[in-house]
């Protein structure tokens, strides 16, 4: 499943290898040396698509079709390539318009009609370059429909037309088609050809082989090649699905009692792994004997805390002289079985009864943030961790309790008390860490409570503790605030002017210059020039490159070069093409990594992953070349030559944002500025946490955003990795959120990142002031969010304006 999330999220931007944008160009192409250029390299195609009009050649029909694939139009894709294989005799363009159609249907879902064209192609048109990578496809989609055996066989015939390109990999895959298909000893001969290429971590094949000799009967070789991974790995996860399967193969073999100690061994000491659980099951139902507590860490650490919480009390019953660590466990999962007041009681027992249990500061933490977070008293959490402070003075956790105790009060409402404690730590531990961000906070609070000579103070001392320049900056920039509400304007200006000087490009440098300004947070300049030609301003750079690095006139930097031969480039591309984005991604990043310190190399593969739709790699390349050239962030956009900054910020997919902007009166700039920071222009990545596209929309977002558009039809969640639906339903939540806060443009953009729920609360304590509301925000990542789109918003105005103050 994994892979084919993979194949499909990739191959949506992965297409136009051979056409894909440069932004802000209008009628150019980079022409590659051919003699140093194997493989195919990409023709940029306009990032503004004027209407044909006269009809379309069959040619710009293929090349229509794949950017409206990239963009994720399937409807226009689909209707470019038929038009194009009803229009043409020409065996190259009808191969390419089945192509075409293959990939339509296969990522529309449409498995039946991708069969079709893909059998056309591969059959009709077997010598054509397409034929391989259809071969590849089809083999995906009959492995989607469960044709395994076929989906095999034609993993087999892609590895003919392509050998020693990417045999690691196919014949991984063409392992897991004869595995499905119940052919697991064949499998194992897959598996072992991809291990023969040469593996830098070979665990996971092993595994599959293992399995596969389970499945076919031999649990001996299974086992042997089980007890090599866990001795191999130091990976926790990992050993417990080894003693999960090797107990599985004991079983097989009749050895019941080697398969119960396997499986106790992981229980007992894995209970983080879901592996465990599953151990765990299979003792309990062999009616195994497992000691409670082990067996209640592991239920609770596989989400099920009914039966954890009945573990828990057996055990406590059965060991009535226990060392207290269970009762921080089972206060952990009564809270989590919505019980936090019996939690608190539970944390309350071990503090007073196991003082030296290695729970014991942490019962505090946990029981001061229970009665805060779930039970809203937050005079008692913030006393909680006041009285451990109290009581145990030496403590590590000291400064952290006090900060903690501060920041409930200020949640709930006390600011006086919340200064007080911050100031303590400022006061108590001035060379800690925290004390310059702690006299800060104390001065946000006497800010909010209208006491501005005691914030003005606090601030004025944060520039004697500061440490970091940002620290410095905002302690400055808020001088300046204070100063102003006190009625000094000049002083305010010039602690606004200090401010500007300090970090030029930083948010608050930034904020500082509008107020000097009387400018509006994200002001829309009166004007913009969004035309430029990125194929000249890349001559230009190389110019640039020729002088700065004193390289002679033969040096050839308009194509990759040689780069173009090593088996990394050749492999990204191939993945690339196939729509194989993470795996592509992997070859090239470790292919950047190893040119880094070459200013040549990296700026020949920048451009070239720019051009194939690689944004955020090719944008760090290029990002590489200004540091090798001795420039810093500052002064790169004043002495290197515009395309460096054309490129890093580009107008990456604004056929597609700068309407969806418009729809929702949002500057288009503000919009491409939340794409850079959400996804850096890959449209294709998910975060940790499983948000998805290139505005990094969450799955249950993305479903209720549908339900409110009615759109698009058909909808489900890996319709968010399609550039024009990640785009349009991300800017109208944008828009969504905006309405409901009041058309606070702050507020809407920390909704985006945080939800409108925590946003209204920060917006109601801040009032109409954003940068309060900034520093209200409780979530450190969501004013880095808000800084950081600030910044890069700033880069933009600052690019694209023609009057700039």
């Amino acid at each position: 499943m994994k892979t084919k999330i993979a194949f499909l999220i990739g191959l949506l931007l992965a297409l136009a290898a051979c056409s894909l944008p440069l932004a802000g160009e209008t009628n150019a192409t980079l022409t590659p040396d051919p003699s140093t250029t194997p493989l195919a390299s990409p023709t940029a195609l306009p990032t503004n698509t004027p209407e044909p009009t006269a009809t379309p050649f069959p040619a710009a029909r293929i090349s229509s079709g794949e950017h409206a694939i990239f963009i994720g139009d399937y409807n226009r894709s689909r209707d470019e390539f038929r038009i194009s294989l009803a229009n043409s005799d020409d065996p190259e363009i009808r191969a390419s318009a089945l192509w075409g159609l293959g990939k339509t249907e296969f990522l529309a879902g449409n498995y039946s009609a991708a069969l079709d064209h893909l059998r056309l192609l591969t059959q009709g048109y077997p010598e054509d370059e397409n034929a391989a990578q259809g071969w590849f496809l089809l083999a995906e989609t009959y492995f989607d429909v469960g044709r395994y055996q076929e989906s095999a066989d034609a993993f087999a015939l892609y590895l003919q037309m392509r050998p020693g390109l990417l045999d690691r990999f196919v014949q991984t895959r063409r392992g897991d088609a004869l595995r499905a298909a119940g052919k697991p000893l064949e499998a194992v001969a897959a598996y072992q050809a991809a291990l023969e290429t040469g593996v830098s971590d070979p665990i996971l094949l092993k595994l599959q082989i293992a399995q596969s000799y389970a499945a076919a009967g031999d649990p001996q070789s299974a086992i042997i090649l089980y007890d090599e991974i866990e001795a191999a790995t130091q990976n926790d996860y990992v050993k417990a699905q080894v003693y999960l399967l090797s107990g599985q193969a004991y079983l097989q073999m009749g050895d019941s009692a080697t398969a119960y100690q396997k499986w106790l061994f992981t229980v007992n000491n894995y209970p983080l792994a879901y592996d465990s659980y599953s151990a765990l099951v299979g003792l309990v139902n062999a009616g195994q004997p497992v000691d409670e507590y082990n067996r209640g860490l592991v239920d609770y650490f596989a989400g099920q805390y009914d039966v954890a919480l009945a573990a828990f009390d057996r055990y406590i019953t059965a060991n009535p002289a226990h060392d207290g660590s269970v009762l921080h466990y089972k206060a952990l999962t009564l809270r989590e079985l919505s019980q936090p007041t019996e939690a608190v009681a539970v944390w309350d027992e071990l503090i007073r009864l196991y003082p030296s249990n290695r729970f014991w500061a942490a019962a505090w933490e946990q029981k001061g943030f229970t009665q805060w977070a779930y039970l809203s008293d937050y005079a008692s959490g913030a006393e909680t961790f006041e009285r451990f402070v109290n009581n145990v003075p030496g403590s590590p956790f000291v400064i952290s309790y006090t900060l903690s105790a501060a920041r409930i009060h200020e949640r709930g409402g006390n600011l006086e008390r919340a200064a007080e404690l911050w100031e303590t730590v400022a006061i108590q531990y001035p060379n800690d860490i925290e004390a310059s961000n702690a006299l800060f906070q104390a001065g946000i609070a006497h800010y909010r409570r209208g006491d501005y000579e005691r914030a003005r103070d606090n601030f004025q001392r944060t520039l004697v503790l500061a440490l970091e320049p940002i620290e410095r900056v905002r302690a400055q920039f808020w001088v300046g605030k204070a100063l102003l509400k006190l009625g000094d304007t000049s002083g305010a200006y010039v602690a606004w002017q200090a401010a500007q000087a300090l970090t030029p490009n930083g948010y608050y440098s930034l904020r500082a210059r509008d107020l000097l300004l009387t400018r509006e947070p994200f002001e829309t300049p009166a004007a913009y020039n969004f035309d430029y030609n990125l194929a000249s301003e890349r001559i230009d750079a190389i110019a640039w490159m020729r002088v700065k690095f004193g390289l002679t006139a033969e040096t050839n930097l308009t194509n990759p070069g040689a780069l173009s031969n090593d088996p990394r480039f050749r492999r990204g591309l191939e993945f690339w093409q196939l729509g194989l984005y993470d795996q592509s991604r992997l070859e090239f990043e470790e292919l950047r990594l190893a040119v880094q310190e070459d200013p040549l190399d990296t700026f020949r593969l920048g451009n070239y992953l720019l051009d194939i739709g690689l944004y955020r790699p090719g944008i760090t390349a290029l990002r590489q070349v200004l540091t090798l050239a001795g420039l810093t962030e500052q002064n790169a956009s004043l002495t290197a030559p515009v395309y460096f900054s054309h490129a890093r910020y580009g107008l990456y997919y604004r056929e597609i944002i700068f309407p969806a902007a418009e729809e929702y009166n949002f500057d288009p700039i503000l919009i491409t500025s939340l794409v850079r920071q959400e996804s850096l222009f890959e449209g294709f990545v998910r975060s940790s946490a499983g948000a998805r596209g290139l505005m990094q929309i969450m799955p249950a977002t993305g479903t209720s955003v549908a339900e409110q558009m009615n759109w698009p039809s058909n909808y489900n969640n890996e319709a968010l990795y399609s550039p024009q639906v990640s785009v349009r339903m991300g800017t109208f939540y944008l828009n969504s959120s905006r309405r409901y806060l009041d058309g606070d443009l702050y507020a809407a953009l920390a909704a985006y990142n945080a939800g409108p729920g925590n946003s209204a609360i920060w917006k109601n304590l801040a009032g109409e002031d954003p940068d309060l509301f900034l520093e209200i925000v409780r979530f450190k990542e969501t004013r880095d969010y808000i800084r950081g789109i600030y910044e890069i918003y700033s880069v933009y105005r600052t690019l694209y304006s023609p009057i700039q103050q």
